[in-house]
């Protein structure tokens, strides 16, 4: 398999003992394979896609470190980690499968979720692959991970992968797709070849095994592109409105409203339904997030929610983040 090395459970050797058939269905969509012949199937589909997003593939380099990416676009837009780029508008260099070296400049993100991008300068077009609607992965689908553990090596080429989605929770998918030194940033995909998600944090476990969903991207996509990295120091700086809450179709609805606070005095209540800050749709917490915190304490803005069904805003005074 030279190019690419595949973990695939040891099922290769399979191929020596059963007959060839035709298999009917998609074993990858099944809850879980019941016989050799399944795994082989989910096998051939890894296969059969990996030309087609392998050279899509970058190692990222720096001078204070290196990590992986994905080119998403023809004129050379990449998703990686926030912790890869560092900050925004750093020079930086992205080396393809077949060792092209091309220049880059770091843009923006969020140490929320850890998503990055990046833009290759030199002109393109450049190999990219496809991104996933929001909401495509659940729990359970089978997903693959690409990227290039201790930085580029032409002789060994990428490494991949295999794995199921095993978990979500806000801004974080975890597998059991296994992950090393080097893949932060790197691409896992979906059995349609998609983009679901990038690398983030890497555990000695083979089960935990963390990644930013790519629905962080599609929230914040112009902010991402246009905007400097999103950092936790300007989170604890920035406006404050003060509510717990957890995503929901349509929005993110209230869970807590903390006393004190903007929230409170507003007369947000728990179960509303909020929909945007200032025209600007709201679509995932860690959106909410930066619009708030993207301001200034004492700035106002207009927040629109639904509750029990009805249409309501309200202008609020943004308050200072308390100090823990």
């Amino acid at each position: 398999m030279r190019g690419y090395p595949i973990f695939l459970f040891g099922v290769f050797f399979l191929r020596l003992f059963l007959p060839a058939e035709e298999n009917q269905g998609k074993a990858w969509e099944l809850p879980v394979p019941s016989n050799p012949k399944e795994l082989l199937e989910i096998q051939d589909r890894l296969q059969s896609l990996l030309p087609k997003v392998q050279g899509a593939l970058v190692s990222i380099e720096a001078n204070d470190g290196a990590g992986s990416g994905i080119i998403v676009s023809e004129d050379g837009l990449v998703l990686t980690a926030a912790h890869v780029i560092g900050k925004s508008n750093k020079k930086m260099f992205v080396r393809l499968p077949n060792g092209k070296r091309a220049p880059a400049v770091s843009l923006g993100g969020s140490e929320l979720s850890d998503a990055g991008m990046l833009k290759i300068t030199k002109a393109g077009p450049w190999p990219f692959v496809e991104m996933a609607p929001k909401g495509s992965s659940q729990l359970g689908d089978w997903c693959f991970g690409l990227g290039h553990p201790g930085g580029f090596d032409k002789e060994r080429g990428l490494v991949v992968r295999l794995g199921r989605v095993i978990g979500r929770k806000d801004e974080t998918m975890r597998t059991d797709s296994r992950l090393l030194g080097g893949d932060s940033g790197g691409p896992l995909f979906d059995f349609n070849g998609r983009v679901i998600a990038i690398h983030s944090r890497i555990s000695k476990k083979p089960d935990e095994n963390f990644h930013v969903p790519v629905e962080s991207y599609l929230a914040n996509w112009e902010f991402f592109q246009n905007e400097t990295l999103f950092t936790m120091e300007k989170m604890e700086k920035g406006g404050f409105l003060g509510v717990a809450c957890k995503e929901a179709k349509g929005g993110v609805r209230v869970v807590e409203t903390i006393k004190e606070t903007p929230a409170e005095s507003s007369g947000l209540q728990p179960d509303d339904l909020l929909v945007s800050i200032d025209e600007q749709k709201i679509d995932n917490r860690e959106e909410l997030t930066i619009l708030i915190a993207s301001k200034n304490p004492g700035d106002e803005i207009k927040l629109e929610y639904q509750r029990n069904g009805k249409s309501m805003s309200s202008k609020i005074k943004l308050g200072k983040r308390p100090d823990e």
